[in-house]
């Protein structure tokens, strides 16, 4: 009798303890399945396919968007999503003053623009001027820049304060001071 026949006639548990090896195997590939969630952590920054649907939320919100123009393959995009982005969004402390985005410029996929059209992301990041990744643009609704961009990663100690700025004066051109003369 071959050695699969011999498997397929013992009974369950004293197969667990003849074939330890297969036991494991058998975990191992069934662990992942079980464990596996579809849904991303909420804290992770979504890569963004419409960019309509994004502005209509940040008008509903009115909170401005940060888009970060990313692609494959560089360490300083995933240090930037890694370090800052993520952190944020986790903190809970950036709800309300913005919504993330990533456009990965290195995919083939079309992200539906603001006004509705089809197009390529590093024709959206043309438009931002996002020649180097990581680049972060902080936009209305429409899609017009609110924010001075920021350009790469030069100084991580300063990197989180960069944002914050950006983040704050997009929210300035949002919402304007109401002086009161009172």
């Amino acid at each position: 009798m071959s050695i699969i026949h011999q498997i397929h006639a013992v009974p369950m548990p004293l197969m667990l303890r003849r074939f330890p090896a297969i036991s494991l195997l058998c975990l191992s590939l069934a662990l992942p399945l079980s464990t596996t969630s579809h849904a991303a952590p909420a804290y992770e920054v979504p890569r963004t396919t419409d960019l309509r649907a994004d502005g209509r939320l940040a008008r509903e919100r009115n909170l401005p968007l940060l888009i970060m123009f990313s692609q494959d393959g560089c360490g300083y995009c995933d240090q930037v999503r890694e370090k800052f982005l993520e952190p944020m969004r986790k903190s809970g402390e950036y709800t309300d003053k913005v919504i993330m985005r990533i456009i990965k410029v290195d995919r083939f996929a079309d992200i539906r623009d603001f006004d509705g059209r089809m197009r390529e992301p590093d024709e959206i990041a043309a438009r931002y001027q996002a020649s180097v990744t990581p680049t972060v643009v902080f936009v209305d609704y429409r899609g017009h820049q609110l924010a001075e961009r920021v350009l790469g990663i030069t100084t991580p100690a300063f990197y989180g304060g960069e944002l914050d700025d950006a983040i704050d004066v997009a929210l300035q051109h949002l919402r304007p001071l109401n002086v009161s003369l009172q």
